[in-house]
């Protein structure tokens, strides 16, 4: 099996993530610099994203109301007053416009190339409630065998619960999945805890190579996936 992050390995925002926020603050009258607001929400997801150590309820309330827990941090950290409930609705909404998101050139042919090689896909990634929804929208669904969205487990990568959900529903022991992501704590430290084999996709040379753990293969565009899928199958 393989496993696959979705944001910044499948797709991103388009243009960016902050650029989302951004209409949705020009619809409420605020203007707000660009690169103040990805250093704002870097700051906030940094510190209250990855890593609980506690589950939380799956539920699609409890998926909203941690993503405005979030997004408040990141308000703080621009100086601006707390935002109705109207505010995070409506971002909620433009981060489901399909033009809003940009899949990356190959990424239909890759996962097309790994069905056709007999391989069970799936999404695996730290992503609000809707994820489902919004591949389902964009023509991705049908190319995965199931979806592990955090909100819907209850547990965010680099824990455990959520890999081991995966490797339950797609009948795997660990040493017969690779799981491939853009982060190394959420994805390569957290697959590789539970025994499955991490792939670092590194799109825009964000990862300084002394960071990155000794066997980990390191690709730029999600077809070189394939090679190293093939070596593993192969047996060398």
């Amino acid at each position: 099996a393989v496993f696959l992050d979705i944001g910044e390995t499948v797709m991103r925002p388009n243009p960016s993530w902050e650029h989302v926020y951004a209409m949705a603050f020009a619809e409420y009258g605020i203007e707000v610099e660009i690169a103040d607001l990805e250093r704002a929400l870097r700051q906030a997801y940094r510190h209250g994203g990855w890593g609980i150590e506690a589950g939380f309820e799956p539920s699609e309330e409890t998926s909203f109301q941690r993503t405005v827990d979030l997004d408040q941090a990141a308000l703080a950290e621009l100086g601006l007053g707390p935002m109705p409930e109207s505010f995070y609705r409506r971002l909620a909404e433009l981060f489901m416009v399909t033009s809003h998101w940009h899949i990356f050139p190959e990424a239909y042919d890759t996962l097309v190339e790994l069905k056709r090689r007999g391989l069970l896909v799936a999404a695996v990634s730290n992503w609000v409630w809707n994820l489902p929804e919004l591949l389902h929208a964009l023509d991705l669904v049908r190319h995965f065998d199931f979806i592990a969205a955090s909100a819907r487990i209850g547990f965010e990568k680099p824990h455990p619960r959520i890999f081991q959900w995966a490797l339950a529903q797609a009948k795997a022991d660990p040493g017969e999945v690779i799981h491939v992501g853009d982060h190394l704590l959420a994805d390569i430290e957290g697959a590789r805890a539970v025994g499955i084999a991490g792939v670092l996709i590194d799109r825009f040379a964000r990862h300084d190579p002394a960071d990155v753990p000794d066997g980990v293969p390191v690709i730029t565009s999600l077809d070189e996936l394939l090679p190293i899928v093939d070596a593993r199958r192969d047996g060398r």
